[in-house]
């Protein structure tokens, strides 16, 4: 029987999913079962931090949090790619692989990365319209990470199948027409007439799109392009959702201090349902039976609430009034989101919200879908959830878990 693992953000993020995935791809792999993470929402903004038993500690954007304990990884098409961001994440996890041994590279003897061709593809200059408007807002910023998420959205411009098919020449032509002119046209709309000069000389530098272009062209050979039919290859699938359910794009009482992608159980769901589909008429041409996927949706939070950037926060809170003495070495002040924000977590809206996202319903009539609760950070802060919980975490690695309930 196929084991999917759905690891989903309870709050506004930062709960632990990264070590969630990571701890799902661990015991797969130590089975023998070929593990596959699929990132199902966001893009680069995602921060998931994972730390190894070896004490190698590395914060995820654009590959799995199950790396590092030997998983592969798809980028889906709610996945939105930052060829930028991948080079530079790449970059660092082979620093990793040479210090500790890991084996990140193409091919059957490491680390496979597949990009689904649908997906969307950041710009510099998706990039550049998002940090000029954030620094023209102000105090009133709206908490962005600055990496672009939304204005690639907005843009709606070529998939990676599509630029993968553009010669180089064709490539200069489409950043430095299309999506440059509409950039500038983009930040009028916004009210920005006049841009400072530390960005036009970015802007005008002849080497942005054609550095962008290299790592764009180093990005998709280093992985593989890949549909939903990769998921037949593996044995145990973890869906690692970015953000938290508090930052879904229908959440309007947040205002636009949200996220621009489906952080619940939605997008798993769809892909789920879609692969089963595929797997339904693959199984009936072997066998004529169906086979039975186990699904288990884990809500993962930590024993307090944490918050990025601006916006509606009720529970907030002094850290103090926390633990004055914690120390998050993952989220560090920055120009755009600020300092990280704390508070009091609410357990009973926290089971009100879970159950609500969870809707078993939503996947195909093969899988027996249930729901799990992961509570992070034990050694930080105490709370009355450990009595709801499936998995308890008192540490930063896979072996400070313990599964509470089978």
């Amino acid at each position: 029987m196929a084991e999917v693992k759905v690891i989903i953000g309870a709050n506004f993020g930062d709960e632990g999913k990264g070590l969630m995935s990571d701890y799902f791809a661990a015991e797969a792999v130590a089975q023998g079962v070929k593990a596959l993470v699929v990132c199902s929402n966001g893009g680069a903004q995602r921060g998931h931090t994972v730390v190894t038993p070896r004490g190698e500690r590395h914060v995820f954007h654009h590959f799995g949090s199950g790396t590092l304990a030997g998983a592969d990884t798809w980028l889906p098409r709610y996945y939105i790619l930052n060829p930028i961001m991948f080079m530079d994440e790449y970059e660092e996890l082979i620093r990793i692989e040479t210090r500790a041994g890991y084996a990140l590279k193409r091919g059957a003897e490491g680390i496979r990365v597949y990009l689904d061709p649908d997906s969307p593809v950041t710009t510099p200059y998706d990039m550049i319209v998002n940090q000029i408007i954030e620094q023209q807002r102000g105090d009133a910023r709206h908490g962005s990470c600055g990496v672009g998420i939304w204005e690639t959205l907005i843009r709606n411009g070529k998939t990676l199948g599509e630029m993968c098919d553009l010669t180089d020449a064709e490539l200069i032509k489409y950043l430095t027409c299309t999506c440059k002119e509409y950039m500038y046209d983009r930040l009028r709309a916004l009210g920005v007439e006049d841009i400072p000069k530390e960005w036009r000389d970015i802007i005008e530098d002849e080497g942005l799109a054609r550095n962008y272009i290299q790592d764009f062209r180093l990005m998709v050979n280093l992985c593989e392009i890949a549909d939903i039919s990769v998921m037949n290859y593996y044995d145990r699938i973890i869906f690692e959702n970015g953000q938290g359910l508090l930052l879904d794009r229908c959440r309007k009482e947040y205002g636009c201090n949200t996220t621009p992608s489906n952080t619940g159980i939605r997008n798993p769901a769809e892909l789920i349902r879609e692969y089963m589909h595929v797997r339904r008429d693959a199984a009936e041409t072997r066998h004529g039976s169906r086979d039975i996927m186990d699904v288990e949706v884990c809500y993962v939070t930590r024993t307090y609430l944490t918050r990025h950037g601006a916006g509606r926060f009720d529970e907030e809170c002094d850290k103090a009034d926390i633990n004055p003495d914690m120390v998050d070495l993952t989220n560090v002040p920055n120009p755009y989101q600020g300092t990280i924000r704390y508070g009091k977590l609410e357990e009973r809206a926290l089971l009100r919200r879970v159950r609500e996202d969870f809707d078993s319903e939503r996947f195909p009539e093969e899988c027996e879908a249930h729901m799990s609760i992961a509570l992070t950070h034990l050694n930080e802060y105490d709370c009355l959830l450990n009595k709801e919980a499936d998995y308890i975490s008192d540490g930063e690695t896979r072996e400070k878990i313990r599964c509470i309930k089978a």
